[in-house]
């Protein structure tokens, strides 16, 4: 019986002692697994919060492209019409020779002013005044018949007829005489205008006839222009509007002329207008058949917004263009007016002194970040302006 009890006492003390063991094992399995949520819960904000710092999309942050850029600036913008032509002198004159003779004299030289009326050249006159002579001699025997046959007629002792042949030899005989004193005048050859000498076609010595060309003569002041306008373009061309010519041998300048006159009918063949345009050279630069690029200015906006033809995207028919904003390129789409040259004029869709990307926009989005590249330093700018240096008036930045 003892035994019993001692069995059913250990086995009291086994059965309590199973509840202790698993209580404790319950509470240290609970504290695990709340250091485990805890540090899950720290896991969890430092990945958000680096999740945060990255670039939506898990993407990599973009990098800064740089570009070329231009400012947007105020600027004069003109629509024109343009053409080609080659200068002309306003008169051009080839001086003849009247008479007969060898050249004795040349008092002129290819590019010497001349007078109308100046002697050119003179001819022999030995010849000249032989014949004058003789022209004289014939005369006074033929007056000196006739003065006879005459005072014959009044006493009706010679008949009509023979009164009219004596007279009309003496008609004869002054003609002669004439013609030998105008002879001996066209002997010295004068200039018919007052001009400059363009060409020299005889030499010392030479025989001269009658009709042979000896020089020719322009006038170079003012010098003209003429152009073929298309028909379909006349309607905004005016006499007096302001024409601008670019020479081809004078790169660096331009000239300023104007309408002068528009032939009043269309040329059947090629369906255009004749335009003459005025060009003055005070400087005497310009020359006769100078190669000429032609713009008449048919409207002119001075204080129109001017950008780079080359900022235009090509990638769309539309007009738009990256603007360098806020660090960023943002495309803008612009109105565009007049073209000039490398430039355009913007209408709507920018302002002045914005800068508008003209190198490194391919593949650019709105929103991806640039950085320019070639822009002046400040500092030089101001540099540069204190040496005060000025440009040329004679550069024109509009072809």
């Amino acid at each position: 019986m003892r035994t019993n009890r001692v069995t059913g006492h250990g086995s009291r003390t086994e059965g309590r002692s199973r509840p202790t063991a698993f209580g404790f094992g319950r509470r240290v399995l609970q504290v695990i697994l709340c250091s485990a949520l805890a540090a899950c819960g720290s896991n969890g904000e430092d990945t958000g919060a680096a999740g945060a710092n990255r670039p939506r999309g898990g993407q990599a942050e973009q990098p800064t492209i740089p570009v070329r850029a231009e400012q947007v600036q105020v600027g004069e913008m003109v629509e024109s019409v343009q053409t080609h032509a080659r200068l002309e002198a306003e008169r051009w004159v080839r001086v003849l020779a009247r008479t007969t003779g060898l050249v004795e004299e040349l008092l002129v030289e290819e590019g010497d002013p001349v007078r109308s009326g100046q002697v050119l050249l003179r001819l022999e006159k030995r010849q000249l005044n032989l014949q004058l002579e003789q022209a004289r001699i014939d005369l006074d025997k033929v007056r000196s018949s006739f003065s006879r046959i005459q005072a014959l007629h009044d006493n009706r002792m010679v008949s009509e007829s023979e009164f009219e042949a004596a007279r009309l030899q003496l008609n004869n005989a002054k003609l002669r005489y004439e013609e030998a004193l105008l002879n001996l005048e066209f002997a010295e050859i004068t200039a018919p205008i007052s001009g400059v000498v363009m060409e020299r076609m005889v030499e010392l010595g030479d025989l001269v006839r009658a009709n042979q060309e000896l020089f020719q003569l322009a006038v170079l002041q003012p010098l003209l222009a003429r152009i073929n306008v298309p028909e379909k373009r006349m309607d905004r061309i005016r006499v007096g509007q302001e024409a601008r010519l670019y020479i081809e041998s004078l790169p660096h300048r331009v000239v300023t002329g104007h309408v002068r006159m528009i032939n009043p009918g269309v040329d059947p063949r090629s369906g255009t207008v004749k335009v003459t345009i005025e060009i003055p050279d005070t400087e005497q630069r310009l020359m006769p058949g100078m190669f000429a690029s032609v713009r008449i200015i048919t409207e002119q906006r001075p204080e129109a917004l001017v950008m780079p033809r080359r900022a235009l995207i090509i990638e769309t028919d539309d007009d738009d263009v990256f603007v360098v904003r806020d660090g960023q390129a943002q495309r803008v789409p612009v109105t565009l007016g007049f073209a000039q040259g490398d430039h355009v004029e913007i209408l709507d869709g920018l302002q002045a002194g914005e800068y508008v990307i003209t190198v490194g926009a391919e593949g650019l989005r709105s929103g991806t970040p640039v950085r320019i590249v070639g822009l002046p330093d400040p500092e030089s700018t101001v540099a540069d302006s204190d040496n005060d240096i000025s440009v040329s008036p004679d550069a024109d930045t509009d072809g």
